[in-house]
């Protein structure tokens, strides 16, 4: 017989001691101790867990901060947490920003604000509207950012790579400094249908090639098809 766990509330201010729940529903500030697991985790206000988490639905209306790693079936977050480590769901939803001291993984993230990673990305489609920042390797099977603010990563591999700017996104903040415009920076980008806009990288490889407005590449290596915008600066472009 399956094992049922108890189900737990707080409302207003609240300490609770890690364990194995059913259900966990917060309303105001709420503290967690040790490691947790639940089947479904809904956090309204603010909650900082001190340990790490596995929740089959984890859901945050607020702020919120965890200690360890934090991970489970489906992540979704109105506003912002930081983790001091590694964030693996399943599906991500984030509508405000997350920040991660890790990497991150699942199968499918879908990013209207922010992430930030100290670590890796990995995703089998990955769509961001405003800002992504990864301290290592981004990779996703089904890449799209609409840009709308800095971007960058160490490297970047996928099948399909879409990466454009927002229109007028922070305009008079870029006009201000170079380094809050819309842009994308990154060492190499590798991948089979790749599109590019506003975007500096040192290698970019792949079957079809398009290389848009704003964008200054040291190298271009191309299987099938390769065209450059005229507003674009592209050191050298070679089929392979």
């Amino acid at each position: 017989m399956e094992q049922e766990f108890k189900n737990l509330k707080i409302n207003g201010i609240g300490t609770v001691s890690g364990g194995s729940y059913g259900k966990i529903n917060t309303d105001g500030i709420a503290t967690v101790n040790g490691q947790v697991s639940c089947t479904s985790f809904t956090a309204n206000g603010t909650i900082k867990l001190k340990d790490s988490l596995q929740a089959g639905e984890f859901r945050i209306n607020g702020t919120g901060s965890a200690a360890a790693k934090i991970g489970g079936g489906k992540i979704r977050i109105d506003g912002m947490l930081s983790v001091d480590g590694d964030v693996q769901f399943e599906n991500i939803d984030i509508n405000g920003m997350l920040k991660a001291d890790g990497n991150a993984a699942g199968e499918r993230a879908d990013i209207d604000g922010g992430l930030k990673l100290g670590g890796s990305a990995e995703y089998d489609y990955l769509k961001v509207h405003g800002q992504i920042q990864v301290g290592a390797m981004l990779n996703a099977g089904e890449l799209e950012i609409l840009m709308a603010g800095p971007c960058r990563a160490k490297e970047i591999g996928g099948e399909r790579i879409h990466v454009r700017k927002k229109m007028g996104s922070r305009f008079i903040l870029a006009m201000l400094s170079s380094s809050l415009a819309a842009r994308l920076t990154t060492e190499v980008i590798e991948g089979d249908d790749i599109v590019l806009e506003e975007t500096t990288a040192r290698i970019v490889r792949g079957n079809s090639v398009r290389i848009g407005p704003g964008c200054e590449i040291g190298r271009v290596e191309y299987k099938h098809h390769y065209e450059a915008d005229p507003q674009a600066s592209v050191g050298q472009a070679e089929q392979v």
